[in-house]
């Protein structure tokens, strides 16, 4: 083998496994050198990346086992319904704001469980298509939430449940508990998926289900538990919705119907599964909101962002798709 030889293909795994992070480089020079009023709104990118980014993970997840959950959007916009519920039973019976608010982060995380449960039942125990299952109960959750947030229905008290969200720690506009929460969460996961062994199979399912069940591994077992954590975090977002925005309703979920998938794709998730880390979902959901930036700075409307995050996504396919070859690998 010459050394030429050995640097190609050194070259090629490099941009392999690091070519969120130069997409990452690329877009935030150009942001804040060439796009005016960019630097400016760049806190909003690192709030709305906190607000939207657990169900990104959650689908991560799924994703990493060779799975997909479509009915991610309308889990966590249930879960906002459960939350803005469970808060106004509480708060009305003690008109405390905080217990109150802890009583929405219960409701909607033991909702989102339920709706991870059984998508995970569906899917592993009645033997369904992913794709196939998870469209179907995305009916049920789009139902229940029209059926009950047709209208927006706010909180009675939005101070505590708000100041997640909106309190700024330190008078930092971007530094608020929100931000903390979804830091504290990739930290956790990351360290979960690396050192723990549940953490590992993840990606030895995804890469090859007969190996893994050969190796010992409940392959039925594991991807359950991914649907679970992914319904749970997606509940994670449905709350933090409803503190941004102060109230629930029913096309809170219409907004999230690709974007996970969109971040995770452009992060570095493979769509076949087998890789992918907590912190390929981190760089997957900062590029996206780096992208919507720049187009809000630039006063361009939604179709012109989606054109170009639509290009930007079949592009890093293609390079997915001619880096991950036989070819690369030899």
């Amino acid at each position: 083998m010459s050394a030429g030889t050995d640097r190609q293909r050194q070259a090629v795994r490099l941009l392999k496994d690091n070519n969120s992070v130069l997409i990452l480089v690329i877009l935030l020079f150009v942001g804040f050198v060439m796009v005016d009023g960019f630097s400016n709104g760049f806190a909003n990118v690192l709030i709305y990346s906190a607000e939207f980014g657990a169900i990104c993970l959650g689908l991560a997840l799924v994703m990493i086992t060779g799975n997909i959950d479509l009915s991610v959007g309308f889990q966590a916009g249930l879960a906002g319904v459960s939350t803005v519920l469970a808060f106004n039973v509480v708060y009305g019976a003690t008109g405390n704001g905080w217990l109150a608010t802890l009583a929405g982060v219960i409701g909607a995380l033991v909702t989102g469980a339920a709706t991870g449960f059984i998508n995970g039942f569906v899917v592993t125990r009645v033997g369904v298509s992913p794709l196939i299952a998870t469209i179907a109960v995305n009916y049920i959750y789009k139902g229940l939430v029209f059926s009950v947030a047709q209208n927006s229905i706010p909180p009675e008290s939005t101070g505590a449940i708000q100041s997640i969200a909106k309190a700024r720690i330190g008078g930092v506009r971007w530094l608020t508990p929100m931000v903390i929460v979804f830091v504290a969460v990739i930290a956790l996961f990351a360290l979960w998926m690396y050192k723990t062994r549940f953490g590992n199979r993840l990606h030895v399912v995804g890469d090859n289900p007969e190996a893994a069940a050969f190796a010992g591994i409940n392959v039925p077992n594991t991807v359950w538990v991914t649907y679970v954590l992914c319904g749970i975090l997606a509940a994670l977002t449905g709350f933090m919705m409803v503190s941004f925005d102060g109230y629930a309703i029913y096309t809170q979920g219409n907004a999230l119907g690709t974007f996970p998938i969109s971040c995770c794709v452009i992060g570095g998730i493979k769509m076949t599964g087998g890789k992918g880390t907590a912190v390929h979902v981190l760089l997957g959901v900062l590029i996206m909101r780096v992208i919507q930036g720049m187009m809000s700075a630039m006063f361009w409307n939604a179709d012109r962002v989606n054109l170009v995050t639509g290009i930007l996504l079949v592009v890093v396919l293609i390079v997915d798709r001619f880096t991950s070859s036989k070819k690369a690998e030899d």
